[in-house]
């Protein structure tokens, strides 16, 4: 079968990912159009489906959403698309599941591989564009769902930043109310002053800065970031088992340099040297 391109960058970047597998087939020019010519009866067969399958899901799926981008959802700024497409090629790979658990997930090797062999059963002349176009619509359509969640996320993680830079803002305007603050977050949440002993409830809820939670009734909880950033420690340690929780990073990006994690084990040393101390 004869396969055809009108754009040389296309037939060229084909011509990579064929010989990654071991394919020196040559490319030919007629009337300005590219084209190979596959003996797809040969045990080379199976090295054609993987080449387009590589060429597809590393060129031709980028190229395509980042049109769409641009063309659809009016992303005109280059560094925004290429955050956005970042993320839905994480989820492809499988790094983003929290993501594509969002999506009715189909196979996409499988997807690819059935509409490849397609094409290569097909005895004759085929335009890469228009197979692209009518026999991989039904991959693109699922390109097109994940590419919805990414733009989601990517404005998700934009208002989180926003939220953030604010809370820094805010921070570095308020005066100190107490300069080191141990926050012991293990099974509930405990503060405690530089001596170690803790802060009561009552105590933490007067000196919350009451504009934070009706400015930021979303992300700014009364348990944790309200009181600490209205008491602004110069120095917050922080003690838990898992510092790879969300709070935990929303923390660490608020108060930066601010801040030390440590374990519960650790806290309760030093608990100990604090009640036993003369």
């Amino acid at each position: 079968m004869e396969l055809i391109f009108t754009s040389i960058k296309d037939a060229i970047r084909l011509k990579i990912y064929l010989s990654a597998n071991g394919i020196k087939e040559k490319l030919n020019e007629s009337q300005g159009q590219f084209n190979y010519t596959f003996d797809v009866h040969s045990e080379k067969k199976d090295r054609y489906v993987k080449s387009l399958i590589h060429f597809i899901k590393e060129v031709k799926r980028n190229e395509w959403l980042n049109n769409t981008l641009l063309q659809t959802y009016h992303y005109e700024n280059e560094d925004e698309r290429s955050q956005i497409i970042d993320i839905a090629s994480q989820m492809f790979s499988g790094v983003r599941s929290d993501l594509t658990d969002l999506v009715e997930k189909e196979n996409e090797d499988l997807l690819l591989d059935q509409a490849v062999r397609d094409l290569l059963n097909f005895e004759g002349t085929v335009s890469f564009h228009s197979f692209s176009r009518f026999r991989l619509k039904p991959y693109y359509e699922q390109v097109g769902k994940y590419l919805e969640v990414a733009i989601d996320e990517y404005k998700m993680e934009q208002e989180y930043q926003m939220f953030v830079h604010t809370l820094r803002d805010y921070l570095s305007n308020r005066n100190t109310r107490k300069n080191t603050i141990h926050l012991n977050i293990e099974n509930s949440i405990r503060f405690f002053d530089e001596n170690v002993q803790e802060i009561a409830s009552q105590d933490l809820k007067e000196m919350i800065d009451q504009r934070l939670l009706a400015n930021h009734p979303i992300y700014v909880d009364s348990a944790v970031i309200a009181p600490l950033l209205s008491i602004a420690p110069e120095k917050i340690y922080l003690y838990t088992f898992d510092d790879d929780q969300a709070l935990v990073r929303t923390l660490c990006n608020i108060f930066e340099e601010r801040i030390s994690i440590a374990t519960p084990a650790h806290f309760k040393v030093l608990k100990e040297a604090y009640t036993n101390k003369p």
